[in-house]
């Protein structure tokens, strides 16, 4: 399947030494380090000219600190008075119960993943779903201005736009507004928070690979931290009452890159997978090995279980 192709090879992009030949040795310039050249992770976070924390830099969701194929320690858990974790594959995964799908998006992710999650836009080289983007393990680059600050994410070459440049969002019942793939998103400040609220959103997304839904009808409020230098802490508020029975709230950590930068990856080069796509209902079941005992007949008693095996002795090794 071209998603979960897609996976590995972005585990393979994302930790391979052999990518940090893409430029010649480097240093990240304005970083605060340790005396062995290290960076110092939790030196306090930058800031602009007007005295925002600037989270301009490049993130990865795995790990950090050291560049592509040097990453340092994964990002810390939350502690438990934080919100769940987000998950790449479900990102519901770590919230008790899941998230709290309707019925109808509950049936429409169970019928997505039973057809092999063939449909999720990143398996057709399409715009990826939100967290699923900020949990991708390929990483992605933030630049600051004064009034905007844009995201781009390796992966599929993804392109965000914060505006914090005071104008508004578009009406929500404005009919005339074209809903977007990243929708429509306003960045006001907090304090050293960023909040960004998202809005009018192309309908039938995905939030993850198994296909979680997300509708015209959602709003996301994402909301920004950098406590120090190389830490991102991002909670994701996610409202829509066509897909979940109600809001709900998970976090992503992400660590600072140095000394490293995105890789270009244009997804559709040379794209050969979507043409072997498969249901994956179709296929039908492997046979058994050589010499094993045929599958007994549907209704048949189960054959009794294998005699479980003696104590190994103490020393022996296997």
């Amino acid at each position: 399947m071209k998603v979960l192709a897609s996976v590995a090879l972005a585990a393979v992009v994302a930790l391979s030494p052999t990518l940090l030949a893409q430029w010649p040795a480097f240093k990240t310039p304005n970083v605060p380090r340790n005396a062995d050249g290290t960076p110092n992770l939790t030196a306090p976070a930058p800031r602009t000219p007007d005295g925002k924390v600037d989270f301009s830099g490049v993130w990865g969701a795995g790990g950090g600190g050291g560049g592509r194929g040097r990453r340092g320690q994964p990002p810390p858990p939350a502690p438990a008075d934080r919100p769940p974790l987000a998950a790449f594959f479900d990102i519901g995964a770590n919230i008790q119960g899941g998230a709290p799908m309707t019925p109808w998006a509950a049936a429409l992710k169970k019928e997505r993943m039973a057809n092999g999650m063939q449909d999720n836009p990143d398996a057709h080289c399409l715009p990826i779903g939100f967290t699923q983007y900020h949990t991708h393990p390929q990483p992605r680059k933030m630049l600051q201005t004064p009034g905007e600050i844009v995201i781009i994410y390796e992966s599929n070459y993804g392109l965000r736009h914060i505006f914090t440049d005071g104008r508004k969002a578009p009406p929500p019942d404005d009919q005339d507004v074209t809903p977007w793939w990243y929708g429509y998103t306003v960045g006001t400040w907090e304090g050293d928070t960023l909040v960004a609220t998202t809005t009018h959103l192309r309908d039938g997304m995905w939030l993850d690979v198994n296909g979680t839904p997300l509708t015209d009808q959602g709003k996301i409020v994402e909301r920004f931290r950098r406590p120090n230098f190389g830490t991102l802490e991002i909670d994701i508020t996610i409202e829509d009452p066509k897909a979940f029975t109600k809001p709900f709230t998970v976090r992503v950590n992400q660590r600072i890159e140095v000394d490293s930068d995105l890789i270009e990856f244009i997804c559709n080069e040379n794209e050969r997978s979507s043409k072997h796509f498969v249901d994956i209902r179709d296929i039908p079941p492997a046979a058994p090995p050589a010499g094993a005992a045929p599958a007994p007949p549907a209704g048949a008693p189960a054959a009794p279980a294998a005699p479980a095996a003696p104590p190994r002795p103490a020393g022996q090794q296997k």
